[in-house]
């Protein structure tokens, strides 16, 4: 579709303020209030923080990196500023010498050339960056600047899921040191349980809603395993889950999971070892881990595994352990609604409201429709579909036609599903699960103890051993080394080499995959025939300072880790250091442990310990009614961030951008149902209403209705019609043959930005205004005399209506511009013959 061309021009305006910019980038943005206070309110306290990779699009003509210049770059931030070609060729900034690893001016295609590397990967990794829109990029004027934003945010967007896929162990190992005291009992336990059988996997998309009469009708003949976030929903129906599932090691895991806790008596927790420690921590009732309980064993040893990337594929693959010959799932979206949602109701993710901001892609639901989904979603469909192809005699079915199509999972209408009745209940279930004793969780995290002291007593040895090789390489920089020393040294290299990944094997390799960041400095883009000795030498330098490092970091996990299992073992006594433990339990925000150890000795305060203490009952009192009024604070609480998150990512300017990108590519069916979901929320907002007669008229214009399309555009107000309204009216109005409403249009754009004024004014010499017509262009070419473009415009106007010394004056104006010009030349040769 024809997206209205903006017209860059190489002029520059004064403000009030003394401060030189592009009107044509930036309007008149700065007429009334400069630059710096603009800025103070809407970027300073971002731009001040440390450690930062701040990426803007836009410099608003220049000005936007000055102000940055004069702020100073705080200590270990990066900022990169992407900006259109044509406004670069007009801006000439020069980055001090001090700074040049700090800050970075690209195009598009300089930022794609260079982002990702390992310089910027680190921030991505830690989420310690920003996206930024200049103040021009915000406004709508250049759709452009939406183009360039979706594709940069695309980019950002993509490197740093890629960051936290390959480098998110270092989260999951975290979780995992954490969580050493509860994963006692693996989840092996249920495999091949239920052989012959049928399950119901509930996830959280918006079909869940559809079928939740169906499961409330016949919850007695299945066995229900639930992803985390949908069990509170279920029990608010009636519903009991067999099996609660969950994966996430994120701590906002626990506001979008709490409503779960209330199940702790009568659903079993499945959770993946790396689970948020929050959760698992304050469940008060029997789980059993995926995976391995200890960080060195990387490998499941006969324990089922979890699948990622999301919980859904975790539990289908729990399902398919578990020995069931029929599974279905309901919940299983895997892809937005037409109206935008991807969660079920009730979830924080609905009641924000619909995302339409989100750029995905278009995959194919059950119904033969075309619905858009994000990258995760997709990665999660392909790892379903291989779950299928690994498991052909289990039969893999979805209930909603809304859900997104997957390779070997058909889809089934509920009248069609035939049910016998289930022959365990969820508090069956939990009864087949052994009780561990007191006695038995002590032994436990003893021996947990015992196999972390060993794993610390590695960890020394390997740093030892590679001080020892940094060492030895040290002396081999020496140039006045002999031969035999160095042949010395390099064996001698190789044999602590060998010990540390033979010897010690299990925790190298934890070592490595844990500290990936790390060891990512040792690898080189280089050929091996490129290698020369310094080179060689520096990356065995890199190799074992990722050893030392990684291997440090590793040895405060597990005293950590210890610090933590003493605590357990305490808290297993029916008198235990209170004090001691309930601080411990708000650091790891934990409160909820001491419902655990209330459940565990539920008649303390009768106990031996406590008959000749009736302080110390009091105090204890005291402590446990603190802590339990504090957790259940906790399970009040709003996830602010995470809300924040899901809110950014559906902020309309989000959804202008995505409708610009839609315009560009001439997508029907997303505009249409784009225009239908802002329909829906034009009555609350101002916002959503000129994006949905924006999209509407487009949509239109698809259909070679440009009348319709331009009445949609006139019946929004007058004071919602911004510039990018006015330049489609004033370009429908003309196509159309409305020539006085392309006038009203265009009186309106001159007030945004003179660049109109000669576009009004051939508008009203075509009205017949001709006085009106050669003032508006009179006025126009005292202020820019250099548009050549707009002189031979006038002159030939001037000819029209018989003035030929003017149309003279004109094509003279226009020489003295370009003098080459071989319009206006041949145009004088005439006119003086």
């Amino acid at each position: 579709m024809y997206l209205a061309e903006s017209n860059i021009k190489n002029t520059f305006s004064i403000s009030p303020f003394d401060e030189y910019y592009l009107p044509s980038v930036n309007r008149k943005m700065f007429d009334t209030i400069d630059s710096k206070t603009q800025y103070d309110k809407k970027f300073k306290k971002d731009f001040a923080k440390e450690d930062m990779l701040q990426i803007i699009v836009g410099m608003d003509s220049g000005l936007l990196v000055n102000y940055l210049l004069e702020q100073g770059i705080p200590d270990g931030s990066v900022f990169i500023f992407i900006e259109l070609n044509p406004v670069l060729s007009l801006l000439n900034i020069d980055i001090p010498k001090e700074l040049i690893d700090k800050l970075y001016i690209y195009s598009l295609e300089d930022f794609q050339s260079n982002f990702p590397s390992t310089s910027y990967g680190i921030y991505l990794l830690k989420n310690n960056f920003k996206h930024y829109r200049s103040l021009a990029a915000t406004s709508s004027h250049l759709p452009e600047y939406s183009i360039l934003n979706t594709q940069v945010v695309k980019m950002l967007e993509a490197e740093h899921l890629e960051q936290m896929l390959s480098s998110s162990q270092k989260k999951y190992f975290e979780q995992q040191f954490k969580n050493v005291s509860e994963n006692m009992l693996p989840a092996s336990l249920l495999a091949n349980q239920f052989n012959g059988k049928s399950c119901l996997v509930v996830a959280g998309g918006p079909s869940l809603d559809e079928n939740l009469n169906w499961i409330k009708s016949n919850h007695q003949k299945l066995f229900i395993i639930a992803v985390s976030r949908v069990a509170g929903k279920l029990a608010s129906e009636g519903i009991t889950p067999h099996v609660i599932v969950s994966v996430d090691p994120y701590d906002f895991s626990f506001e979008v999971n709490r409503d779960m806790m209330a199940l702790a008596e009568s659903s079993l927790f499945v959770n993946s070892f790396h689970v948020s420690s929050r959760l698992l921590g304050q469940w008060e009732g029997k789980s059993l881990f995926m995976d391995c309980q200890y960080p060195w064993q990387l490998e499941s040893k006969g324990n089922i595994e979890t699948l990622g990337p999301t919980v859904t594929n975790a539990s289908v693959h729990l399902a398919t352990k578990m020995g069931f010959s029929r599974i279905i799932l309901t919940g299983v979206d895997l892809c937005f609604t037409d109206d935008g949602f991807t969660h079920t109701k009730g979830s924080v993710e609905a009641k924000i409201g619909p995302n339409l901001g989100i750029m995905g892609e278009w995959i194919e639901t059950y119904e033969g429709r075309k619905a858009e989904t994000v990258t995760q979603l997709k990665l999660a469909m392909e790892s379903l579909a291989n779950e299928t192809s690994q498991n052909p005699k289990i039969e893999y079915l979805n209930l909603s036609l809304k859900a997104a199509k997957v390779k070997g999972i058909s889809y089934k209408d509920t009248n069609e599903i035939q049910l016998q009745l289930n022959n365990i209940t969820p508090s069956e279930l939990l009864e087949s699960i052994p009780n561990l004793t007191i006695q038995e969780r002590k032994q436990n995290n003893l021996t947990s103890k015992k196999e972390f002291s060993r794993l610390s007593d590695t960890l020394i040895d390997i740093i030892g051993l590679s001080k020892k090789a940094l060492k030895l390489n040290t002396q081999l920089k020496d140039e006045n080394i002999t031969v035999k020393q160095g042949s010395e040294n390099t064996a001698e290299i190789d044999l602590l080499d060998k010990k540390i990944n033979q010897s010690y094997s299990s925790v190298a390799k934890l070592i490595k995959t844990y500290g990936l960041a790390e060891f990512s400095d040792f690898l080189t883009t280089k050929k091996t025939d490129e290698w020369n000795k310094n080179h060689v030498h520096q990356m065995t330098d890199h190799y074992y300072q990722a050893f030392i490092v990684v291997a440090e970091q590793l040895q405060e996990l597990v005293s950590d880790t210890q610090i933590r299992l003493d605590h357990r073992i305490d808290e297993l006594s029916s008198i235990p250091d209170f004090s001691t433990l309930t601080e411990f339990w708000r650091k790891d925000l934990q409160h909820g442990r001491v419902n655990i150890w209330l459940s565990a000795h539920k008649n303390w305060q009768q106990g031996d310990e406590y008959k000749d203490s009736a302080e110390l009952v009091e105090k204890n009192t005291q402590l446990i009614k603190n802590i339990t009024n504090e957790y259940i604070e906790q399970l009040a609480i709003t996830p602010k961030e995470y809300i924040e998150t899901v809110k950014e990512s559906a902020s309309m300017e989000n959804v202008f951008e995505k409708i610009i990108v839609l315009i560009r590519d001439n997508d029907h069916t997303a505009l249409v149902k784009m225009a239908k979901n802002l329909q829906k929320l034009s009555d609350n907002s101002d916002e959503a209403k000129r994006l949905y007669h924006l999209t509407y008229c487009h949509q239109l214009q698809l259909e070679k209705n440009e009348t319709e399309a331009l009445q949609v555009l006139l019946n929004l107000d007058e004071k919602l019609q911004t510039e990018i309204e006015l330049k489609q009216i004033s370009l429908l109005a003309l196509k159309t043959g409305q020539i006085d409403v392309a006038e009203y249009a265009l009186t309106q754009l001159t007030k945004c930005s003179e660049d109109y004024i000669p576009q009004h004014a051939h508008v009203l010499k075509l009205l017949g205004r001709f006085e009106e017509s050669i003032n508006a262009y009179l006025d126009y070419l005292n202020k820019y005399p250099e548009d050549v473009t707009t002189w031979l415009k006038l002159g030939l106007f001037m000819i029209e209506v018989k003035e030929l010394e003017s149309a003279k004056t004109a094509f003279y104006h226009a020489l003295q511009a370009d003098p080459n010009n071989q319009t206006a030349q041949s145009y004088l040769k005439k006119l003086q013959n």
